[in-house]
């Protein structure tokens, strides 16, 4: 089999597309991204206040001992956060401004002004960073039109292949959101064997005209 008849059974057969099989692909990996994102989200924070550095004094011509930056995560700034994803009903935006766009994912603390918005695409393998780049294009507008309001904003695209190949970008959001290394190794696992069962099914449906989203795994 080659990889053109592939690519086109998986990612631009026009056909599947009308059907709603790539949205069906992409719905079932975002759950398992909200989820993980939601888990994250309802972690209790001791505190939005970051620490105040400390001044090492030192004598005249001696060097200071250099201290590490601590880390914290984007979600660690607010005690309090609201999450909304793009599933089932359709995504109202939060009351920051009037939008008919849509990210998959909105995390907003109403009381800190801050906005986390992620996209996410399962594309062909080979096209994640253009999928990166035109998600960013499309939502770098509504990111400004929020800090415009006061609103600390951050957007995520991320991108994950159909064959479960996580990109950079997802890596880097799941990090940027407080999700360290051993759950984030794990959370990847999970997001790339949901895109990767799926996947597999649509392959085996491919000669299949007729298809409907009951008829899933």
């Amino acid at each position: 089999m080659s990889p053109g008849t592939m690519q086109h059974a998986l990612s631009s057969c026009q056909t599947a597309l009308a059907q709603g099989r790539y949205r069906w692909r992409h719905d079932t990996v975002l759950r398992e991204l909200a989820d993980i994102l939601e888990q994250e989200r309802r972690k209790k924070r001791n505190t939005k206040k970051k620490a105040c550095p400390a001044i090492n004094f030192v004598k005249e011509g001696q060097t200071g001992k250099k201290t590490k930056a601590t880390t914290t995560s984007i979600l660690d700034e607010s005690d309090y956060w609201e999450m909304k994803v793009d599933l089932g009903r359709q995504l109202v935006f939060p009351n920051i401004i009037h939008t008919a766009q849509r990210p998959d994912i909105v995390i907003w603390s109403p009381n800190d002004r801050k906005l986390v918005m992620v996209e996410l695409t399962v594309p062909w393998e080979t096209r994640c960073e253009e999928a990166y780049e035109r998600k960013m294009a499309k939502y770098t507008e509504l990111q400004e039109q929020c800090r415009s309001r006061g609103w600390s904003t951050w957007l995520f695209p991320v991108e994950i292949g159909y064959r479960g190949f996580p990109a950079q970008s997802l890596w880097r959001m799941l990090g940027k959101l407080g999700i360290k290394a051993g759950d984030k190794k794990r959370n990847v696992g999970r997001l790339a064997q949901a895109a990767e069962k799926v996947s597999n099914w649509l392959w085996m449906k491919r000669e299949e005209k007729s298809w409907s989203l009951t008829t899933g795994p």
